[in-house]
């Protein structure tokens, strides 16, 4: 009777005990159902190989940690893009498979940079339109708040020209518009009245183009963008809008300068699509 009872318990022991068999040539873990498996490489005192998935703030930081952990044939970099709309999505595989057949790798050590557009871009391109009309007062502090950025290329007016032109709007906020002529230089005369004398005139000139440089992405390359400046009467009053010419272009520019800087930089194979 006790012989059969520890012939039962080695039975139920060992019924309990894992096994690994070869199913088709693969090794595969039979377990019982109510086993849990644990890794224990956390418990190692270092991984057995490297995985990561992190976000990279910039281009510079992005091509070093690729160069710094991939290699020249296991590593590969994604482009999911769309130009026109400036939007960039890179993704580096530092353990991708190789070209060979058995160069297989498991993909799971990846670095991801989503370039964000820098604080000039989303200024500018933020107020872009007639929707975005200013009063003389906004318009002047706006002109002065970003000074720096107006590039005051041939033919455009200087930073200080157009800082001018914002002080005198300023100071003559209390005027009414009277009119507006263009003069042979392109640039446009505006005639105002005082409100207590309608026979006084004070004349001023704004241009009606001018250029700013700006990074379009954070960290990036400075880009020229020209502007059309508008304005718009109503009784008395003067707003003033601008609107950029072609951005657009000028962000699928950016855009594809700055993939190309990627590219160059890691040196590894670069594909345009989603890596799955």
């Amino acid at each position: 009777m006790q012989e059969n009872e520890n012939y039962a318990a080695t039975i139920a022991r060992e019924a309990r005990k894992p096994i690994v068999q070869k199913v088709n040539d693969v090794e595969v873990l039979l377990a019982p159902t109510d086993y849990t498996m644990h890794d224990i490489e956390k418990y190692m005192s270092k991984p057995r190989r490297k995985s990561a998935k992190v976000t990279i703030g910039n281009t510079d930081s992005f091509i070093d940690y690729v160069k710094r952990h991939g290699s020249l044939t296991d590593s590969t970099v994604w482009c999911d893009a769309d130009f026109r709309a400036g939007n960039i999505k890179l993704v580096a595989i530092i353990n991708d498979h190789g070209e060979k057949a058995d160069q297989q790798d498991w993909r799971d050590h990846t670095a991801t940079y989503i370039p964000a557009y820098s604080t000039e871009w989303l200024r500018w391109f933020g107020g872009d339109g007639k929707g975005k009309a200013l009063s003389q007062v906004e318009f002047a502090t706006f002109i002065e708040q970003n000074l720096k950025d107006i590039a005051g290329a041939e033919g455009m007016p200087s930073g200080a020209q157009m800082l001018e032109m914002a002080l005198n709007f300023e100071a003559n906020q209390e005027m009414r518009f009277k009119s507006a002529m263009r003069l042979q230089n392109g640039a446009v005369q505006i005639s105002y009245v005082e409100n207590d004398d309608d026979q006084t005139l004070k004349k001023m000139e704004m241009f009606d183009k001018f250029s700013i440089g700006i990074p379009v992405f954070w960290a990036g390359d400075s880009y020229r963008i020209d502007a059309r400046l508008r304005y718009r009467a109503r009784d008395g009053r003067v707003n003033f809008w601008y609107e950029l010419i072609r951005p657009e272009q000028v962000l699928e520019d950016a855009a594809k300068g700055l993939v190309k800087q990627v590219k160059d930089g890691v040196g590894r194979p670069l594909f345009y699509g989603k890596p799955v």
